[in-house]
């Protein structure tokens, strides 16, 4: 057996095997075992042909195998190594550094193992060794789990097990749905700026049972610091510079939107999170632009060196002088196939009965800009919606307020149908329309959307004024008894790093 384990490279293919298991144990309740085999067969079958090149080059089954482990390791614990080193301040954690010196060891692995001549069987045996032990480990941490189920798993995360919140037991916990319009301004600065008539949605939210907060704002201008204070009810710590944001603050933003305080006092009241954003939630992650992958493998694969890379610094293909004008036009209207089947998604949904309250997060890409529609509700090519693609063209966001407001009118007339008017609904927008002729006041940045539908129509907690950074402390309170106490409703500014 000692033999084997230093002649024969096996670790080349435990270590996909490794990684997908490590992530189902992470994951356990959340990821099943036939989309993890799947998984492991993808990345086993991607280290056998990253082998088999490199053994048609060099002619010795380990040389080859040592090659295709250093680009699989650094491909499949990308992301804690770049975390790591980020996390102790180590400058290696920036792509500038760590991708030229990723090729810099490659380079010099080629040349290296071209030259020597020795058999490597040391290193063999310590690295099959090394990860058997991992296999080991998570194998019998696979049958703890199993034999110690958490009964709840499905709804409470893990994250969520030192918090002190306490369930309602006395409550009646409806379903509740946040339908996010993403870059919706309210109707009192669509009126007050371009004297833009937006009644007949006002009337319809107030025919249906809708509280309108009519000089509701957010706290941010930019989108994932929106969600990450809408979702956290707070404020956000660590911005160094509002003035001058990173990839690091909207890295941040990522994570605080992914473990926030929302699904995790939702999840101790006994509710099921669905996503229906392009966020990824703690054990639920977004359900669009996915690979031919299962949905939850997602969970696992998040920590890839391709994954961070599209997180972090992937936006540099769509802005500046690296922007590929092909692939904006792609990803454009991707974001209308999204608002699609984001609401077929939520109707679909709505007429689902289950045993447990449900919590449904729908984020829509609309009115925010690119400008699909026009005012008659006819789609616009490629070349227009391209060419429109900026919030200075404010009378084509105007004009794709009337599709909004259809859409957003059919999700709202369907929740209350299926769910016979029992569901809160909240009908937000994360900032106003960035659009300004003053640069002295950018008040109008903040202000958006706000209405809420409860099913007893009590609407005293509520003020008109209200921040989004309240809008669930004032939920929970009136639902929950929750007892946060309310913010001091401000506004943050905050310009990218130029």
């Amino acid at each position: 057996m000692k033999k084997v384990f230093q002649d024969v490279a096996l670790y080349v293919f435990l270590i996909p095997v490794f990684f997908v298991l490590h992530g189902y144990v992470e994951n356990f309740g959340f990821v099943s075992i036939s989309d993890s085999l799947l998984l492991m067969l993808t990345y086993g079958g991607a280290s056998a042909l990253l082998y088999f090149i490199f053994l048609f080059f060099y002619k010795e089954h380990i040389k080859a195998a040592l090659l295709s482990t250093y680009i699989m390791c650094f491909y499949l614990f990308f992301g804690a190594i770049h975390d790591f080193f980020k996390n102790h301040n180590i400058p290696l954690h920036k792509y500038s550094v760590i991708i030229p010196l990723f090729f810099i060891f490659l380079i010099f692995g080629l040349v290296y193992l071209r030259k020597i001549k020795k058999p490597f069987s040391r290193s063999t045996l310590f690295l099959n060794l090394l990860f058997f032990i991992y296999l080991a480990v998570d194998i019998s941490s696979i049958f703890w789990k199993a034999s110690h189920p958490n009964s709840n798993r499905l709804s409470t995360y893990a994250f969520a097990s030192t918090s002190n919140y306490k369930p309602c037991k006395t409550c009646a916990k409806p379903d509740i749905y946040l339908l996010l319009f993403d870059e919706y301004g309210s109707s009192l600065s669509l009126k007050e700026r371009f004297n833009y008539d937006n009644s007949d949605l006002d009337n319809f939210l107030t025919d249906r049972g809708f509280h309108i907060q009519t000089h509701s704002h957010s706290n941010y201008n930019f989108t994932p610091f929106s969600m990450a204070s809408i979702l956290n009810m707070s404020y956000l710590e660590g911005i160094k510079n509002p003035s001058a944001c990173t990839l690091e603050d909207y890295a941040n933003c990522d994570n605080l939107v992914r473990n926030d305080e929302v699904i995790k006092y939702l999840s101790y009241q006994g509710y099921d999170i669905v996503n229906y954003s392009v966020f990824e939630l703690a054990g639920n992650p977004s359900k669009v632009e996915q690979t031919f992958l299962p949905l939850k493998t997602k969970l696992i694969t998040d920590r890839t060196f391709w994954r961070y890379f599209q997180k972090d610094i992937g936006w540099l293909l769509y802005t500046g002088k690296f922007k590929i004008k092909w692939l904006i036009e792609q990803t454009m209207f991707r974001h209308s196939d999204n608002n699609k089947t984001f609401v077929d998604l939520v109707k679909k949904e709505s007429a689902i009965q289950t045993d447990k309250p449900k919590f449904v997060y729908a984020h829509f890409y609309m009115p925010h800009p690119p400008f699909f529609y026009d005012k008659n509700g006819n789609k616009r090519d490629i070349k227009n919606v391209y060419e429109l693609n900026d919030e200075k063209f404010y009378q084509a966001y105007l004009d794709y307020i009337p599709y909004t407001n259809q859409k957003a009118k059919e999700l709202i007339n369907t929740i209350q149908q299926n769910t016979n008017n029992s569901a809160v609904i909240i009908f937000l927008g994360d900032h106003g329309f960035r659009h300004t002729t003053d640069s002295a006041n950018l008040y109008n940045y903040f202000q958006d959307q706000n209405a809420i539908y409860f099913p007893d129509k009590e609407y005293g907690n509520l003020y008109d004024s209200i921040s989004t950074v309240n809008e669930f402390r004032v939920v929970f309170n009136k639902l929950f008894n929750a007892g946060f106490p309310l913010l001091k409703d401000s506004t943050i500014f905050l310009r990218d790093k130029k």
